[in-house]
């Protein structure tokens, strides 16, 4: 519960107004990232994209590299195939209404605490990045009595 507690997690919010919630991933403008622990909250940084038109995939990947480390993405709408490559780096898509302000999204986090499920999805996500895991798959018993 101690290390649960002492949790910093990295949120991102589509936005441009640094204030309020008011864009798609696909599309927004900026994503502005802020470090919460149960107690505080620090804003770290916004990272601006150009205007560009259409789905394209190079714009998706700037979006996607931006939010390496982050634990979640509010946004008010995230396309499916893009949604999946965010929960197969790590970060969850969280969809809200246009106008929320930040810092009640923030207080709703810190409320809501999700420092267990942020340490399993670590404990989870070094273990698969280990060079070796999916050869500790290949080489491990499986259990044939669960399948007949």
């Amino acid at each position: 519960m101690d290390s649960e507690n002492n949790l910093q997690l990295l949120f991102a919010f589509a936005t441009s107004s640094q204030t309020h919630l008011d864009q798609h991933f696909g599309s927004c403008q900026s994503l502005t990232i802020y470090s919460v622990t149960p107690t505080g909250c620090k804003r770290l940084t916004s990272v601006e994209f150009p205007e560009s038109e259409g789905h394209n995939q190079q714009k998706i990947n700037a979006r996607l590299s931006a939010l390496k480390g982050c634990f979640a993405v509010y946004c008010l709408a995230c396309g499916n195939p893009v949604r999946q490559q965010l929960l197969a780096q790590g970060t969850r898509v969280i969809i809200q209404p246009e106008g929320n302000l930040i810092n009640e999204l923030v207080q709703q986090i810190q409320s809501n605490w999700p420092g267990e499920i942020a340490l399993r999805q670590k404990r989870q996500t070094s273990r698969k990045q280990d060079a070796d895991y999916f050869n500790h798959l290949a080489e491990s018993e499986w259990e044939d009595s669960e399948w007949n």
